[in-house]
C-alpha cells in the first residue's frame, strides 16, 4: 500500500469540495512570518526568549526537500492552515528515536477538517521517500490522529513541560 497512490506529496479533495494541499516550506518562504506568529501564540513560554529574527532563522533551517530537517506546510483552499516538520529529533529523545515528526500545528480556524491528519500522512511519506523505515513522534494532543493512522504507542516520557506520549510508525512501500 502506498501512502499517497494518487498524489505527489499530498493533495486531497475534501467531501465538502475544499482542497487540502501539502507543500514544502522551501516553496513558501513568505509563510514564515505567519508561522512565527502562530508558534508564539501557541507556545508563548517556549518562544519567549527568542527574537522574531531567531525564530525566522529556525524556520529557514527547515527548508530542505531531501534531507532533515524538512518542514511541510498545509493549505486549505490556498490559505495557509498548518505545518509539520520531519527532523532528526526534537532534542528531548535518545538518538534511536529518530527521525521524528514534530511541530505539528493547525491554526484554530482550520481545525477539525482533517488537515493535521494529512500533515502527518505527508510527513510519513516524506520519511519513507528519504529512505527511513520507521518514524517517531511525541505528543500531548495528537495521539488520536497517530493511532488512527496505525502508529504504535511506545511509552510515556517525562519532558520539562510535562508528560509526552512517544509513538512509532513502521513505514512501508508496496510499490
Amino acid at each position: 500500500m502506498r501512502l499517497f497512490p494518487d498524489a505527489d506529496l499530498c493533495r486531497r479533495p475534501k467531501a465538502d469540495t475544499t482542497m487540502i494541499t501539502i507543500e514544502f516550506l522551501a516553496d513558501h518562504l513568505d509563510a514564515i512570518p505567519t508561522l512565527i506568529k502562530w508558534f508564539r501564540d501557541q507556545w508563548p513560554d517556549y518562544y519567549e526568549d527568542l527574537s522574531p529574527a531567531e525564530m525566522e532563522q529556525d524556520f529557514l533551517e527547515d527548508v530542505s526537500r531531501n534531507s532533515l530537517p524538512s518542514r511541510l506546510v498545509a493549505f486549505e483552499d490556498n490559505a495557509l492552515a498548518g505545518t509539520i516538520v520531519l527532523r532528526e529529533n526534537g532534542g528531548t529523545m535518545p538518538p534511536e528515536f529518530r527521525p521524528e515528526l514534530g511541530g505539528l500545528y493547525v491554526v484554530e480556524s482550520h481545525r477539525r477538517r482533517g488537515i493535521a491528519t494529512e500533515l502527518v500522512r505527508a510527513g510519513m511519506k516524506l520519511a519513507l521517500d528519504q529512505g527511513y523505515e520507521t518514524v517517531f513522534a511525541t505528543t500531548v494532543s495528537a495521539a488520536g490522529i497517530l493511532e488512527h493512522l496505525g502508529w504504535e504507542f511506545i511509552k510515556t516520557v517525562v519532558h520539562s513541560d510535562g508528560e509526552l506520549s512517544l509513538y512509532r510508525c513502521k513505514l512501508y512501500n508496496s510499490a
